[in-house]
């Protein structure tokens, strides 16, 4: 394993509860690794004093604050500002394994990955996720986490708390804004990163604990965070999908799945369509910039996230 420089990168907004609780296990881990690994903290705008009590609290820790809170989008403003080769995205509430890093950064010796995921548990450690599967059906995409075979390494298609290779990320052009407040975005650098010919790995022996209180949630509720999922779905699909049968199925189905929201009384549904399609004309123009990445089809992307891991061969036809 060739030594890599590495930053663990936690975002951060009024999260100073949680930084007391669990910022001390992402220290442990940085230091734990074998790798010249160091930790940061981007604050988005809080007005809980969380910059200051980081300042104060945690001398080795690097404080970046945000020129304004976009969410997740903020990390490719501090991104551009480093020179680590991997880095670690993690939420405030968070605990870490002592040894969490390591079985991450090793992947990277593949010059072919984009993201490596870990096991992500609940604070009592029943698994919660990060091993993600995605299908098409009734001309949408969904995705969901695997059950199943979730203590062996394989194939993921997408992560939010987990590993990058910096450069990658950046080539992409890190997370998409037209997905803010949130929801989606994480989704669509994976798939795009998959679709230009890298790939995601799951390593259950990487993993940490979620407690799953975050500033988000209290801010837009059920409801708010449902209606992003319907927009910000559309907005995925009309962005990145290029399949002719997938595109013919996404219309054809449509319309339908709309009325059945009507009759059911699903107006979040409804909603969402119609937030999105006053967005098209800039989400177009996104899919004109991206879709010149794009390497493989939509078809064989899902293909190949499902193969057995190592299987995949074929390297990109570019690089970066």
């Amino acid at each position: 394993m060739q030594e890599k420089r590495v930053n663990i990168i936690i975002l951060n907004y009024n999260g100073k509860p949680l930084l007391r609780k669990y910022l001390p296990s992402v220290i442990e881990a940085s230091g734990k690794s074998c790798h010249e690994c160091r930790v940061s903290v981007i604050d988005n705008k809080s007005t809980d004093g969380s910059a200051a009590f980081v300042k104060e609290n945690f001398k080795e820790v690097v404080l970046y604050e945000a020129l304004e809170n976009r969410v997740l989008c903020s990390y490719n403003e501090f991104l551009r500002s480093i020179d680590d080769e991997i880095v670690i995205f993690l939420n405030t509430d968070i605990r870490v394994d002592p040894y969490f890093v390591d079985p991450l950064v090793g992947h990277f010796d593949d010059e072919d990955v984009l993201f490596v995921s870990p096991k992500e548990l609940s604070m009592n450690g029943q698994y919660q996720g990060n091993l993600n599967k995605a299908k098409f059906r009734f001309g949408t995409l969904s995705v969901k986490v695997e059950e199943e075979d979730y203590n062996r390494l394989q194939y993921d298609i997408s992560v939010h708390g987990g590993a990058f290779d910096r450069e990658k990320f950046l080539f992409l052009g890190g997370y998409d804004d037209i997905y803010l407040p949130g929801i989606v975005e994480d989704f669509d650098l994976c798939y795009r990163g998959w679709k230009y010919g890298w790939k995601g790995i799951y390593e259950p022996a990487s993993f940490y604990y979620h407690e799953g209180s975050t500033s988000f949630n209290e801010k837009y509720g059920e409801r708010g965070k449902s209606l992003l999922a319907y927009r910000n779905t559309y907005l995925f699909l009309w962005k990145n999908i290029t399949s002719k049968r997938l595109i013919f199925n996404h219309v054809v189905f449509t319309p339908i799945l709309l009325f059945v929201a009507l009759l059911r009384l699903r107006w979040l549904v409804i909603k969402g369509f119609f937030q999105a399609l006053r967005m098209l004309p800039t989400v177009l123009k996104r899919r004109i910039s991206v879709t010149s990445q794009f390497r493989i089809s939509d078809e064989e992307l899902i293909i190949r996230a499902s193969l057995p891991y190592q299987s995949i061969t074929e390297p990109p036809q570019t690089s970066i």
